[in-house]
């Protein structure tokens, strides 16, 4: 009897190895076929500017206090950069990442019992499924969505886990925990999205079913069923606790603040201009000047406003935003929000494939009278209303957190409709077997058609980004062919560019700085202005011979010119153009401010 087993758990140990095999063997030649024929770039710069902080760009060294992603993954990276530089190692984890759930998902079907008919079908709906779904975030990959998409696989993988053997369960789960642990460590916000939903899953798959009694307390499932809740624990305390000694400094912990303060402002609540709120400015002291500056993101172009001056903005402009935008009218407008967004051509085909899959799941809890699982599929779905509508109401529906929300609502899903085909029958008579088959071709068909038409849009999209892009690395091989001089650039300037994306990649210090960003004031940020002796840069861009100012012909520099006649007076002597780049459709020029001399200057 034992025998018996221990063979039929070799047997299960060796399919499940070879399954795991053959599923990173297709995904590499998906993501070989994709590579070959779609560009890769950066959707956003925010992680431009978190890539460039591990790569050594922002200091000369890879660090990793990437802020926003976790320090625990930023220390991995940094590493990366440190041990083999000359590629871009930021961009491969997070595409490896997005790799990895999409073989777990092509794994769950290899390695199920089914026949190899079923196999074959399920492998090539899920590389059509991936091709649809994936192509975009792969190909123009961003921490948010990339969070979204390890923690959605993460709860497929753990809920469609089976039970025959311990240990491949075991391990499924055990992969199912990294992969909720990786978003975290990539977006805390897109974790708590998950875990609920996680939850959800857990009290499903074994709540009930047995219990474990320990003296007066009775939890209602079994104690190795903790094994993943306590995994999860365990890791999320670890990352949390390296991530707080991490920025322990009071420089980091001030720093953080700041930025706390600083996106509340510019993301969520906006900043009034001097002419509609003067009062709050002439209370802190900020010049009209300093408030237009402000207004276009030029923060270094304000006295002392690290840290405590953006503290008292972000408290005054959330308390005008809750004003202006009483309870009524938020939750009125939350619901043409969420609408818009639930119809948005940008999400196509996510939200239909999304809201096919809602259907389809619900379709065979009903059909199959699975009582267990549409009361799953209700209570997520609540869940998920829940998101969209707290997100609607706050004003916070991004792009990219509505795809989160897109893939995750998807992937459990797919999960509940995997176990319940997993325990159907097989067909008793040819008609019920003629009509499946029909169906499948026929969805089959439509994914074809689908994945098509995305990998065609997507290549469009992608190719126009990468052409954009190489204006402003062309900006950079300019700054870097003078290495003597110092670049402040505008930061309307920089915002619409990101970074095209490829394996082989060189990085360097960089004498490029913004004249206002989210690293700006930061420890990192100090360190490099020190490195270009940049000791006030509110002063150097007009006092120092080798400080000069980058700026997209478009942008109307006039407020800076306000600001430093503000400052200096007569003895401002205006801008002067002293080159210009022409990179396609586009023209930065390069302008040299400058003072009138006195007898005190060094």
């Amino acid at each position: 009897m034992n025998g018996s087993r221990e063979k039929n758990n070799n047997r299960r140990g060796i399919q499940a190895a070879a399954a795991l095999v053959l599923a990173f063997v297709l995904t590499g030649l998906w993501f070989l076929l994709i590579y070959q024929t779609v560009p890769f770039i950066y959707d956003i710069n925010d992680d431009v500017a978190m890539r460039n902080v591990a790569a050594g760009v922002i200091t000369g060294t890879p660090n990793a206090h990437l802020l926003h992603i976790k320090y625990l993954l930023g220390l991995f990276i940094s590493g990366l950069y440190r041990m083999a530089p000359g590629l871009d190692w930021y961009g491969l984890i997070l595409i490896g990442l997005i790799l990895l759930s999409f073989a777990l998902c092509l794994y769950r079907g290899l390695v199920s019992e089914k026949g190899i008919l079923w196999k074959i079908i399920y492998t090539v709906a899920g590389l059509l499924l991936m091709t649809a779904l994936g192509t975009q975030h792969v190909s123009a990959f961003q921490w948010t969505t990339a969070a979204g998409i390890c923690g959605g696989t993460g709860i497929f993988l753990f809920y469609t886990a089976e039970k025959a053997d311990h240990g491949q369960t075991r391990m499924e789960e055990g992969l199912a925990v990294f992969l909720i642990l990786v978003s975290l460590l990539i977006r805390d916000d897109v974790f708590l999205l998950t875990v609920p939903a996680a939850a959800l899953c857990f009290l499903w798959k074994y709540a009930s079913k047995e219990s474990w009694k320990c003296g007066k307390v009775r939890l209602p499932f079994r104690l190795r069923h903790l094994f993943v809740p306590l995994s999860l624990a365990a890791g999320v305390i670890l990352i949390l606790a390296v991530e707080t000694f991490a920025y322990r400094s009071p420089e980091w912990r001030e720093f953080r603040k700041y930025n706390t303060d600083r996106e509340a402002i510019m993301d969520y609540y906006g900043l009034q201009n001097y002419e509609t709120d003067p009062a709050i400015y002439d209370e802190l002291q900020i010049t009209p000047e300093e408030a237009e500056n402000l207004q276009r993101y030029s923060l270094y172009l304000a006295e002392d406003l690290y840290s405590e001056k953006m503290a008292a903005l972000a408290e005054h402009e959330k308390e005008v935003y809750i004003a202006s935008h009483p309870l009524k009218e938020r939750l009125a407008t939350a619901f043409p929000e969420i609408y818009d967004h639930f119809t948005k051509e940008t999400y196509h085909p996510a939200n239909i494939l999304c809201f096919c899959m809602i259907a389809l799941t619900l379709g065979l809890c009903v059909g199959r009278r699975n009582r267990k699982e549409l009361g799953l599929c209700v209570s997520f779905l609540i869940l998920w209303g829940a998101y969209w509508f707290y997100l609607g109401y706050r004003d916070r529906l991004l792009e990219r957190v509505g795809f989160v929300l897109y893939l995750l609502a998807f992937l459990l899903m797919a999960a509940v409709s995997l176990r319940i085909l997993g325990d159907a029958e097989e067909s008793k008579t040819q008609w019920d077997g003629l009509c499946r088959a029909a169906l499948t071709l026929g969805v089959l068909g439509l994914l074809a058609l689908t994945a098509r038409s995305t990998w065609q849009s997507v290549q469009s999209y992608n190719t126009g980004r990468r052409d954009y892009n190489l204006e402003f690395l062309d900006v950079n091989r300019y700054m870097a062919e003078h290495p003597e001089n110092v670049y402040f650039m505008t930061t309307f300037s920089i915002e619409t560019y990101t970074d095209n994306f490829t394996v082989k990649r060189n990085f360097a210090f960089s004498n490029l700085l913004s004249v206002g960003g989210w690293h700006t004031f930061s420890p990192l940020e100090n360190e490099k202005c020190a490195k270009l002796a940049i000791t006030d840069p509110k002063s150097d861009i007009v006092e120092k011979d080798n400080v000069y100012v980058i700026s997209l012909e478009n942008v109307n520099l006039r407020y800076m010119d306000r600001y430093f006649e503000s400052r200096y007076g007569e003895r401002y002597l205006g801008r002067t153009l002293v080159d210009t780049l022409s990179y396609g459709n586009m023209n930065f020029e390069v302008y040299d401010f400058s003072v009138e001399e006195t007898g005190n200057d060094g």
